[in-house]
């Protein structure tokens, strides 16, 4: 389990199920995205999380 995951994890626990696993990871690859943190191997990881999640690519670009 890498750090992302683990900070998914208490998220979701710190806020008693609140906050979503989709908005989690929107956040992470919108933060990641607009600060050029992200790696092409990170990315892809994110867009088949996103996609998992039933968030397309289209989403992600309105929202940011």
């Amino acid at each position: 389990m890498n750090l992302l995951d683990q900070l998914e994890l208490y998220m979701i626990r710190v806020t008693r199920n609140q906050a979503s696993q989709k908005n989690y990871w929107l956040f992470v690859y919108n933060s990641m995205k607009s600060g050029l943190l992200m790696t092409k191997n990170l990315e892809t990881h994110l867009q088949y999380k996103l996609k998992e999640l039933g968030v397309t690519l289209q989403e992600t670009k309105s929202e940011s």
